[in-house]
């Protein structure tokens, strides 16, 4: 490993830095030997600057530093970079009350590197008038913080106010290739050059975004440098700025970690040909208009439906980079609990008031939800809109998770169903969502004595159809819809 001499800082720095945001967490807050080896692996091989924060993994991030490095490494041979919740630090005692928990949780004296987490202009203003500065010069005049820093999720214009506020030592700027003109990140870091403060970065690969892309795109960047990583492009871009002094990567695995240090050792910044190449691929990511979620997971500590957000936005971002639509209900269905789906979603926007990406959450899960749905059926809503009579009962075969799906698009076009069928006795009589689930016999009643519409939201739809004709029903066929296509 190559270290930098930051001359501000007086420290040098591994220009790898390793944070603790992603790593698999057991359910009761504990974490798999694996984990420990991992981060006394990046130490053993030169990494010397490890960031967390006290929200990190459940709260359980900082006890993870010092189980696998503080107790186990001389203090002064690592750098611990950590931060301050501002949204949970109404006065100067809940910021006492919350340092004096992560310094317990760390098992240290000091922290050398420490952060207001994630300004923006909102949130500024309140750590502001909440007296946060005066908070942060008493514990650097007491020894418990060696240097003073903020992470950032805003505009060059809220940065601008912040650092003319006070004597900064450094930023921490989410910068990678495809937000450096997309998010304006480069005029963020421009501005850092110039107040001559050394940036730290965060996200260079986009939270994995950028660690596996569309075919077309690694096929520019394979053909270019065959036997380099997909990620290994992201960490020498944001690395090869000059004013950058470390660049996080979220590692999980050993993997990651050899791939990782391999582009530091020796780091070769990229050429100008390579340089290209990506701005080739930030062309071709442009034309798939995904949503920019970092899966950094701040959006679950508000939602009180604990709603899978950021899991929901990468299965949606990587149908579309991939095109593959068709998986895109397939996933959503299957692998997201029913519990934890977007139409979960009350619309409080308390996740949206916590997205560092400025995410309207709420509207993008809406519209997630409705496209899961829309290709699980096959629902054309303008055909159906013509098809559905004013006197025509709608009735959905399958009461299971795809006929409620099925119910809240139905709902999007102005539409409401009758009733439910549902071959389960358990559901007979029941109610779903206020619409009645009634038996096969009732529906062979109902289609006798009025003009019905069946769609089959059931994933054994051929089945269904046959079940349809032996009650006699056959005739409504050629009006059925198909849920699933």
């Amino acid at each position: 490993m190559q270290y930098r001499y930051i001359e501000k800082l007086n420290v040098s720095l591994s220009p790898l830095g390793f944070g603790v945001m992603r790593l698999p967490i057991n359910p009761d807050g504990t974490f798999a030997v694996e984990i420990h080896n991992l981060l006394a692996e990046a130490y053993e091989r030169g990494i010397n600057y490890f960031d967390t924060a006290y929200i990190y993994l459940g709260g359980h991030s900082e006890e993870l530093i010092r189980d696998a490095l503080v107790a186990h490494y001389p203090r002064e041979s690592f750098y611990i970079a950590d931060k301050l919740p501002i949204w949970k630090s109404a006065d100067k005692l809940d910021m006492e009350r919350i340092f004096q928990t992560q310094i317990k949780r760390l098992d240290v004296e000091f922290i050398d590197f420490y952060m207001l987490h994630g300004l923006n202009r909102s949130t500024w203003a309140d750590a502001y008038s909440n007296g946060v500065l005066d908070f942060l010069m008493q514990k650097k005049q007491e020894g418990r913080i060696h240097k003073i820093g903020f992470s950032m999720h805003d505009n060059v214009q809220t940065l601008e106010l912040i650092l003319g506020t006070f004597e900064w030592e450094f930023v921490m700027l989410q910068i990678n290739y495809y937000d450096w003109t997309v998010q304006q990140a480069k005029e963020n870091y421009d501005l850092l050059v110039e107040y001559s403060i050394p940036c730290m970065v965060m996200e260079p690969v986009g939270g994995g975004r950028l660690a596996k892309l569309p075919a077309a795109a690694e096929k520019l960047m394979k053909a270019e440098q065959p036997d380099e990583s997909i990620a290994s492009w992201a960490l020498k871009f944001a690395a090869g700025l000059p004013n950058v002094a470390v660049t996080l990567s979220g590692i999980s695995n050993i993997e990651q970690l050899s791939d990782n240090i391999s582009v530091f050792t020796p780091f070769i910044p990229l050429s100008d040909s390579e340089q290209t190449v990506l701005e080739d691929v930030v062309n071709i990511l442009d034309g798939f208009n995904t949503i920019p979620c970092t899966s950094c997971r701040y959006c679950l500590d508000g939602c009180p439906k604990d709603i899978a957000i950021s899991h929901i936005f990468q299965i949606y971002n990587d149908c579309k980079m991939f095109e593959l639509a068709r998986s895109l209900n397939i996933e959503y269905v299957v692998i997201i609990p029913e519990s934890r789906r977007a139409d979960n979603c009350i619309h409080c926007n308390k996740c949206a008031n916590l997205c560092p990406q400025g995410i309207d959450i709420p509207r993008e899960l809406k519209m997630i939800h409705n496209m899961a749905v829309g290709l699980s059926t096959g629902i054309d809503i303008e055909k159906l809109k013509e098809q559905l009579t004013d006197n025509m009962r709608l009735v959905f075969f399958g009461a299971g998770a795809i006929g409620r799906a099925a119910l809240s698009a139905i709902r999007e076009c102005g539409r409401e169903a009758n009733y439910f069928c549902d071959n389960a006795e358990s559901l007979w009589g029941t109610s779903i969502d206020g619409i009645p689930v009634i038996s096969p016999a009732e529906l062979q009643e109902l289609a006798d004595g009025a003009e019905v519409s069946v769609l089959i939201t059931s994933s054994y739809a051929d089945e269904i159809k046959t079940q349809l004709r032996s009650l006699g029903i056959s005739t409504m066929l050629n009006q059925a819809l198909n849920i699933l296509t």
